[in-house]
């Protein structure tokens, strides 16, 4: 609704070999992204799919050693300000069936 696309689905950059000091970057509007390599130059092997997470953004590849991270473009507060929590447990304090 903000003009983000959210579901990127253009191929990663592929003309390059990722390293820790120029890791082939990948959006994220979630906490987290996978990302599947195929190797370097393109289609040198299977596919691994590799796992980034706002905790741990940088992954390798096990087989050709490209290294890809994870670019959040969320929102700020992690995408939970919807308020959810704070209604549930005022819910859970005000329903008699519900234990303390």
């Amino acid at each position: 609704m903000q003009g983000i696309d959210v579901f990127d689905m253009k191929p990663l950059d592929s003309s390059r070999r990722g390293t820790l000091e120029d890791p082939i970057v990948v959006r994220s509007f979630g906490d987290e992204q996978y990302a599947g390599c195929t190797g370097f130059p393109a289609d040198t092997h299977v596919v691994h799919w590799l796992v980034m997470s706002r905790d741990r953004p940088v992954e390798r590849c096990p087989e050709c050693g490209n290294v890809y991270k994870m670019d959040y473009i969320g929102p700020a507060d992690g995408g939970d300000a919807h308020g959810h929590d704070a209604h549930h447990d005022s819910h859970r304090k005000s329903n008699p069936f519900t234990p303390s």
